[in-house]
């Protein structure tokens, strides 16, 4: 059991997990995170870096900090301060009022020799201790005399509350790191969804022990956007009517960029925006499949889709302003879809059966197919966050800078003054320690010993 509480209450515990939590950061850091790159240069890690691309994947720094691993490590650290802090505390007021009969002489030490008697000394001593505002007690130990002096009372209950501080917010990230949720939602102009877990497009971070989500019912109106000029879009914005199936509320809610909705402790964010065009399918004039497609295009507004049914797949590049140039190739004038037309690459069985331009409203045929491009919706994403402990990490970060300063201006210091009688004269040995500032310290014991110098003249 000693064993155990050497260990917990050790600071080298403490560091060696905080160089652990470091050292794993600082190489997860120096990973490629495909979160953080272009489709372009994730494909071409693939293709030249795989094993890094995959190491990158699995332990990049975003990856590591969100494991159960990592939140374990911050349990132990909490572990670990909370117990030095108590054997701290603890070990202060035991020494509370007791005087060491073998003191520990630590730190710097400085002597001189007196002629003056020993008594006298030891007043003078004790006086300038006093002076200073320093606690001072004298005591004999053996064949000397001790003068235990200590200073930095405040600064001892500094560095506690900055521990407490740490502590409380280092539990504010294991507490992050179990309850933290991310997902996201994917939904079109004119969809009705209820949230619930199936119908999440992604889910990035569950908590350790689930979730319960509100029963929310979303009814997405319509999404509008505003443009500085036709190329650079300045504000978007989403209207939905929400419904809590619990309680009946029922409100409208207008999403914008940076402007979450926070219910019932999970932030809504509008993330992301896109085209969902409807396209129906003929055979022979009958219709045979009706879909709206949520596209995410790359850098040439380029995707593909499946109409699974009829064995087809189409390869879609959009022009939201179509226009031709004058030698009749086909380009967009804004990114504002005044114009919208698809030029399409259709594929049956892997051949291709159609090339060409769909406009809104109009059709292309194929065989005994037709293909109508019906209507342009749009889509947005809404990240689903909760990160509980977070504020509550930054807020302790800043209380704790306050332990920080009381623990600087005010620091543990210590002097240990023992006094030798033998007989031809008294030697004083000066045994000094600060947790900072040592030189300082050292320059106060200069400044005794020359005044104990000029009381012997």
């Amino acid at each position: 059991m000693q064993a155990l509480w050497r260990f917990l209450t050790s600071r080298n515990t403490a560091i060696v997990l905080l160089i652990v939590v470091s050292v794993i950061l600082l190489i997860g850091a120096a990973l490629p995170n495909p979160a953080l790159m272009s489709a372009k240069d994730v494909e071409e890690m693939r293709a030249s870096a795989p094993f890094l691309l995959m190491i990158g994947e699995n332990f990049n720094s975003m990856k590591i900090g969100r494991s159960s691993v990592f939140g374990m490590i911050g349990v132990l650290l909490i572990i670990s301060t909370t117990f030095c802090s108590i054997d701290r505390v603890i070990k202060k007021l035991k020494a509370r009022g007791v005087k060491s009969r073998e003191p520990s002489f630590e730190g710097r030490s400085a002597s001189s020799v007196f002629s003056a008697p020993l008594q006298e000394i030891e007043l003078k001593i004790v006086s300038l201790l006093r002076e200073r505002r320093w606690k001072a007690d004298a005591y004999d130990s053996e064949d000397s005399r001790i003068i235990s002096a200590q200073k930095g009372e405040i600064g001892f209950w500094g560095s506690i509350f900055f521990h407490a501080i740490l502590i409380s917010l280092i539990a504010g990230i294991a507490v992050y790191y179990f309850s933290a949720f991310y997902a996201t939602i994917m939904i079109t102009e004119g969809q009705v969804l209820k949230l619930e877990k199936e119908t999440l497009s992604r889910i990035d971070r569950m908590p350790a022990f689930g979730i319960r989500m509100p029963e929310l019912l979303f009814q997405f109106n319509k999404f509008s956007s505003e443009y500085y000029n036709d190329r650079s879009a300045t504000d978007y914005t989403a209207d939905f009517n929400i419904t809590d199936l619990k309680t009946g509320k029922q409100w409208k809610q207008i999403f914008k960029i940076n402007e979450p909705l926070n219910y019932y402790g999970i932030d809504f964010l509008m993330n992301m925006q896109g085209y969902s065009p409807n396209f129906v399918l003929y055979r022979d004039g009958v219709q045979v499949d009706d879909v709206i497609i949520s596209l995410d295009f790359d850098q040439n507004f380029r995707d593909s889709f499946d109409m699974r049914k009829e064995g087809l797949r189409i390869v879609a590049q959009f022009f939201p302003d179509m226009a031709r140039s004058d030698d009749g190739g086909v380009y967009t004038k804004t990114f504002r879809p005044k114009n919208p037309y698809f030029g399409l690459e259709i594929y049956q069985n892997g051949v291709r059966v159609f090339r060409g331009l769909v406009g809104k409203g109009q059709g292309v045929s194929f065989g005994e197919y037709t293909l109508v491009f019906q209507e342009l919706r749009n889509w947005i994403t809404l990240s689903l966050v909760r990160e509980t402990g977070l504020g509550f990490f930054f807020v302790c970060s800043m209380i704790g800078l306050a332990g920080i300063f009381v623990r600087m201006i005010d620091p543990e210091k210590r002097i240990v003054a023992v006094m030798q009688d033998t007989c031809e004269e008294k030697v004083v040995t000066f045994y000094y320690s600060a947790k900072h500032f040592e030189g300082i310290l050292r320059e106060d014991v200069e400044e005794m010993i020359r005044s104990l110098d000029h009381m012997q003249r």
